[in-house]
């Protein structure tokens, strides 16, 4: 494949939904987009629960599996408490193609297989070509090569695995979380529904190996009879967990959805606050390239801090708190109500 030199006016690394959903943006208002994304198509080790509490167009049906109104939150002894949820689950793979394909249809342009390999003056390099821009957008998930090329550490992460099992039966439109220092160190194990005789069942750690913690507690917990199915798929991968990274606006460069750290700290979740990203970023992109200024583009960086600052501050404290508590069940069952946010006590001072 040969070196492609044609002009773009911003070059997005990653086609998840932060990637897609500014290019979508930006290309709609009449500018050049490249979406630069490393793999041959959307993948997520993600159970897909995108809640509706904020302004988001529901997605093309065929993309979601369950809607869900509960979730049941279980303690180490199996004891529970419900809360009342506004949501559904989605077909990561597809829902991720889906925002890429609304991308395409407004004109930006998608390299598949393109994983970013050097920022250059004028633009970036990667495998196969170079391509000049003059907006850098790092959508390119927890271990993304757009920031480390800015020179950012690691951020921290979990580590996840997810089984798709068929033939078990779900709770009917219920998520179900469990915190087990055994079988979930750091993390949590979820059961989402994807219909009436199919579920996501996945976990979250810290440390140690996931699928080992997964597989020992689909084999071993009190649950292992109702999650004796088949399994049709398996996926993992990691997501950050150390909050808002220090900086998400450098220069021409912007960090947005999982390289920027906009997973919360503690339940991992991430769709609804990456595409809330990619919004903002877009109109900044927008407002920056009507103007010709690009110090405009620091306002993304000011919007996402008023949005997501407190919250995320607050779950990092409760973070540090799940740390110490995963040292034991006992300290888990007493101090859950604190740590999680369908508790009131978590959003008390």
């Amino acid at each position: 494949m040969g070196i492609s030199l044609m002009e773009h006016d911003v070059i997005v690394t990653g086609a998840g939904p932060a990637g897609s959903v500014t290019a979508a943006l930006v290309a709609q208002a009449g500018f050049y987009v490249l979406v630069l994304e490393k793999n041959t198509s959307c993948k997520s080790p993600c159970a897909g629960y995108i809640s509706n509490n904020i302004n988001l167009e529901i997605p093309d049906d065929s993309v979601v599996q369950s809607r869900i109104t509960k979730m049941r939150t279980y303690f180490p002894d199996l004891s529970f408490h419900d809360f009342e949820l506004n949501g559904f689950v989605v077909d990561r793979s597809s829902f991720d193609m889906l925002l890429a394909g609304k991308a395409i249809e407004e004109g930006a342009s998608i390299r598949w297989g393109s994983p970013l390999q050097e920022i250059v003056p004028g633009g970036v390099k990667f495998r196969n070509g170079m391509a000049h821009g003059k907006i850098i957008v790092g959508a390119d998930g927890v271990f993304s090569k757009t920031a480390s090329l800015l020179g950012f550490e690691r951020q921290k992460f979990a580590v996840c695995a997810q089984y798709h099992l068929k033939g078990i039966k779900p709770l009917s439109q219920t998520c179900e979380i469990f915190f087990s220092q055994e079988f979930a160190p750091g993390g949590y194990v979820w059961i989402y529904p994807t219909g009436k005789d199919s579920a996501k069942v996945g976990v979250g750690v810290t440390h140690g190996y996931p699928r080992a913690y997964l597989e020992k507690f689909i084999s071993e917990s009190s649950l292992s009879e109702r999650l004796n199915g088949i399994r049709i798929e398996y996926i993992a991968g990691a997501l950050p967990i150390g909050g808002l990274r220090e900086k998400l606006c450098c220069g021409n460069v912007l960090l947005a959805g999982d390289s920027a750290g906009m997973a919360d700290p503690v339940t991992g979740a991430g769709i609804n606050n990456a595409m809330l990203a990619g919004e903002i970023a877009g109109k900044s992109i927008i407002k920056a390239l009507e103007s010709n200024d690009m110090e405009i583009l620091s306002e993304d960086e000011t919007k996402i801090r008023r949005l997501l600052g407190k919250p995320f501050a607050r779950a990092l404290e409760k973070r540090k708190m799940l740390d110490v508590c995963y040292a034991s069940n006992e300290l888990l069952q007493e101090n859950l109500p604190e740590l999680w946010m369908t508790f009131r006590q978590y959003w008390e001072i």
